[in-house]
């Protein structure tokens, strides 16, 4: 396949240019490793959504479990269904099982007994969080990253 310029969406390196920025993920591996969660702030189309990709797959080779979630068009989603994306997220790539709670309180708190596992919660796109629960998610003391 011939690649191209990409000016929308993230980047695929098997089909798009992309420039893998080799220190900033360096210094994702390093927050992540000690504990720290980020916040990225840039214009549109400036490669977050690209770097955190590549900083998810460079932590799974590392040995940790990443739930990468784009949550772009949830301004008007109910709880009940944003809370449904974000368990469905964290079941299938940390194979937790928080289908039956519904309340985001209970749902960090339960992430915290996982203590001896290497999990990593990447949020793309916070700012499309439905504007009624974002503080209430924003408040949760357990997120690893997050991309505005």
């Amino acid at each position: 396949m011939k690649r191209r310029f990409n000016t929308s969406g993230p980047n695929i390196p098997e089909e798009h240019y992309t420039i893998e920025r080799t220190d900033l993920i360096a210094t994702g591996i390093e927050l992540v490793e000690t504990n720290r969660y980020f916040t990225i702030w840039a214009p549109l189309q400036t490669g977050k959504s690209t770097y955190l990709g590549q900083l998810a797959l460079k932590l799974e080779k590392r040995g940790f479990k990443v739930a990468h979630i784009n949550f772009e068009n949830y301004k008007e989603a109910s709880i009940n269904n944003f809370i449904y994306a974000l368990t469905h997220e964290i079941n299938k790539n940390w194979n937790f099982d928080f289908s039956n709670e519904n309340e985001l309180a209970k749902i960090f708190q339960l992430i915290t007994e996982y203590k001896d596992q290497k999990c990593v919660l990447i949020i793309d796109e916070v700012e499309g969080i439905n504007p009624e629960y974002f503080g209430q998610f924003l408040e949760q003391p357990h997120i690893q990253m997050i991309n505005r």
